[in-house]
């Protein structure tokens, strides 16, 4: 009895230390062929946090896709941020949202399903799209996920 409440007791310490172990295995396609990672400004104030996000910028690429398969929950077209895609992606039983702004022209339509790499709208040659993900209400820094061919550090 005793060597079993100590098993029981060693599983209930070493398994949620496991569990929260796990990392995220998903990949994702880069939105942009050939992409080019625009770093953040030098030499200003910063008052919050940074965002985590990504700046993606492609001169001969104007075609922003999918970067998973899932259902689109809103547009918008705001002076500030131009064209906006707000994408809901399900990957591995989790719900990840993915905001894509930047864009010139957009594509598609809120509720529309999209495909992996489904056209999603267009950027201005040389222009700059800014892409944030979510794990449902959770900042996640996209760039540990995204597979942009030796664009990004973790690559």
């Amino acid at each position: 009895m005793k060597s079993l409440f100590k098993i029981c007791m060693l599983m209930g310490f070493l398994l949620p230390g496991t569990l929260m172990a796990q990392k995220d295995n998903i990949k994702l396609i880069c939105p942009l062929n050939e992409a080019v990672v625009v770093p953040p400004p030098k030499n200003v104030i910063h008052y919050d946090e940074p965002d985590l996000c990504v700046v993606l910028q492609s001169i001969p690429d104007t075609i922003v896709k999918s970067v998973g398969t899932g259902r689109v929950t809103n547009t918008e077209f705001t002076e500030e941020t131009n064209g906006g895609v707000v994408l809901y992606v399900k990957i591995n039983g989790k719900d990840y949202y993915f905001w894509y702004t930047g864009l010139s022209k957009v594509l598609v339509r809120r509720n529309e399903v999209v495909k992996l790499g489904q056209p999603l709208g267009y950027v201005a040659q040389g222009g700059r799209i800014e892409l944030l993900m979510y794990e449902f209400e959770t900042p996640v820094d996209p760039t540990n996920y995204l597979d942009c061919k030796g664009v990004l550090n973790n690559k």
